[in-house]
């Protein structure tokens, strides 16, 4: 599960704003395209995705865009659960009200669906348009962010149950969707600040590296730690991953432990690996 959120000096809000909109729409029009290449036995196959066949993960995601349209377009946040100081109580509500709409549309047929999210679609990106990238916003395991960053986010969790649906269907070597693996990544990357809990000397350093996506390094400061980009010559532990282990460890699923090398301080290097970019 993820630890709770900590207040931290992240620069985030220093950084130039990654606009993903024409990203989520690349990714709108594979998903469609995916979904309606399904058959119905497709639609029923189970994903990793925890009791989700890939017509419940499609559920979601409409219920994803329907959120996003109705607190942002409506106004009306009455669908949204309150965030409570207990974090295992966020992550079942949560949850429970994602299930509670998966059991509640399964009714739904696969034309509808399609055509739904063809529609919810259209309407998120024309309120996504209207938005200032600068504006405030918050993500649950990285803090107080820039919107730009929540909308990376939300690109993020679209990209990952794409590939949970396609893999579910398809021969794992698919590899729809990695012309976005370095932006997904370098989103999940601000994790680390936010939920490493290595106890270190103020002034250590520890290293970050996804092969081909970039290098990061973790700093100990008197408040917690801080990300930046870069590399360091001798950083107290490391940790070095494929891109394609790097998304998988970072939402909690199976990888490749040989696309894992872990170096340096057992205990600082081994914490790198419970950081989590997900709520799982």
């Amino acid at each position: 599960m993820l630890a709770h959120r900590q207040r931290l000096k992240v620069r985030l809000g220093d950084l130039p704003p990654t606009d993903v909109r024409e990203a989520l729409a690349v990714q709108r029009t594979r998903l469609i395209s995916f979904l309606d290449s399904l058959d119905r036995d497709q639609w029923a196959e189970r994903t990793v995705a925890p009791d989700w066949s890939v017509k419940d993960i499609s559920l979601h995601l409409l219920d994803v865009d329907l959120s996003w349209i109705a607190r942002g377009c409506d106004h009306d946040r009455s669908g949204m659960i309150d965030v409570p100081a207990d974090h295992e109580a966020f992550v079942l509500g949560l949850a429970e009200r994602n299930q509670r709409w998966v059991n509640g549309t399964r009714n739904l047929s696969p034309r509808l669906i399609i055509d739904l999210l063809r529609w919810s679609g259209q309407e998120l990106a024309g309120y996504l348009d209207s938005l200032d990238l600068s504006a405030a916003s918050s993500v649950y395991w990285a803090g107080d962010v820039p919107l730009w960053f929540d909308l990376a986010r939300e690109f993020t969790e679209r990209w990952v149950h794409e590939r949970q649906m396609r893999e579910a269907v398809l021969d794992v070597t698919d590899r729809s969707g990695d012309e976005h693996i370095g932006l997904v990544l370098r989103t999940f990357i601000w994790a680390f600040p936010h939920q490493y809990r290595a106890d270190a000397k103020t002034g250590t350093v520890v290293a970050l590296e996804v092969v081909s996506v970039g290098t990061w390094r973790l700093t100990k400061t008197e408040d917690g730690w801080t990300l930046d980009e870069g590399q360091t010559a001798r950083p107290a532990a490391a940790l070095r991953m494929s891109g394609d282990a790097a998304w998988r460890l970072l939402t909690g699923a199976d990888y490749d432990p040989s696309q894992v090398e872990l170096s340096g301080n057992r205990e600082l290097a081994e914490a790198l690996t419970k950081v989590r970019s997900v709520i799982v």
